[in-house]
């Protein structure tokens, strides 16, 4: 399915775009990840460390590894558009309880993100925090029985995108897509894909804010791990009819 061009999209030049995806698994061993260049301090300011290379991108791919090993953890790759690894990172999957952590680290296994999620009063808000425990910012889910939508707040609790798409009831073992929008919903910025039951994508323009991108990746995580438990939960009353 091949994506919008968006030539006349008036927020992004030059799209992302959506069908750079390799078909194949990436070899076992991954070539490294180029240096960063040399930024002007300034334009690097406020940004995360470690996450610096999000400045040059526009797509992340976020793919699934198994292990006999691994019992109810999962764990990703994340890729870049080329299949680069940027970026690791383990979830914790509980098996009785609404709750999720997830750690990311670089390729030498240093902590660069830490996500842990709150669940209180029918709210569900994750919390995302950089390698100094800085908040980068929160992500509200929302869900509904024919739209399922998540709010990207900035550490004041300010709404920064919304994430709109099909509730789980109706799309949640094919493909699906979600729409990154302005917080009015008058614009679209981005694209985030469920792709099989191993691979999500995500798609944003390349001069958004590093810790938007970075909230970004982490809205994928969780929508990720949101779909993986209504899927078990859905297999498991089918088997138990």
């Amino acid at each position: 399915m091949k994506g919008n061009t968006g030539a006349d999209d008036p927020l992004c030049s030059e799209p992302p775009s959506y069908n750079t995806i390799a078909p194949y698994a990436p070899p076992v061993v991954y070539p490294p990840v180029p240096s960063v260049p040399l930024v002007d301090s300034i334009q690097l300011k406020g940004v995360p460390p470690g996450l610096e290379y999000l400045s040059q991108i526009n797509q992340l791919i976020l793919r699934a590894k198994f292990s006999v090993s691994q019992g109810s953890d999962r764990t990703f790759d994340v890729l870049d558009s080329v299949g680069q690894r940027l970026f690791q990172t383990k979830q914790t999957v509980p098996c009785c309880v609404i709750s999720y952590k997830a750690k990311i680290t670089d390729n030498d296994n240093r902590d660069i993100m830490e996500l842990n999620e709150s669940y209180r009063c029918c709210t569900r808000l994750m919390k995302v925090c950089s390698l100094d425990g800085s908040i980068i910012g929160q992500i509200k889910f929302h869900s509904g029985s024919v739209v399922t939508h998540l709010s990207l707040l900035s550490p004041n609790n300010e709404v920064i995108l919304l994430i709109v798409g099909p509730g789980f009831e109706t799309n949640v073992f094919g493909n699906s897509s979600f729409e990154v929008k302005s917080k009015d919903e008058q614009h679209i910025v981005g694209i985030i894909k469920s792709e099989a039951e191993n691979q999500m994508m995500v798609a944003f323009p390349l001069d958004l804010e590093v810790t938007v991108k970075s909230l970004l990746l982490a809205a994928c995580l969780y929508l990720d791990y949101v779909i993986y438990k209504k899927r078990k939960e859905i297999l498991h009353r089918k088997n138990s009819d």
